[in-house]
């Protein structure tokens, strides 16, 4: 089972996001789309620690994935994030954007 955790912070309006997904419990193509970005990133081998000092208004993301036995986090902010892992935060971003509207 994979689980992704996703945590957004900061802002200009400090809109906090926190979810967990349960790949299982998506869709094949959501589930599939997820664990592409998560392979392109070559998540599990990103620093864990990308710089947490934001500049005002930036965001800070901590993005976890727990597949069995791998478990693995990543903090960044908007200027720290590697490109690799870009893809993955905005699909995530808009997976929460799309469960508001669905709410």
């Amino acid at each position: 089972m994979t689980i992704i955790t996703f945590e957004r912070s900061g802002g200009v309006i400090g809109n906090e996001v926190y979810f967990e997904l349960e790949l299982e419990n998506l869709p094949e193509d959501k589930t599939k789309r997820l664990q592409k970005l998560i392979d392109n990133a070559d998540f599990f081998n990103i620093p864990t620690n990308l710089g947490m000092s934001a500049t005002p208004d930036e965001f800070q993301y901590k993005v976890t994935v727990e597949n069995g036995n791998d478990y693995h986090s990543v903090r960044a902010t908007d200027t720290t994030m590697p490109k690799v892992l870009l893809p993955l935060v905005r699909e995530l971003t808009m997976l929460k954007i799309l469960m508001r509207k669905v709410a």
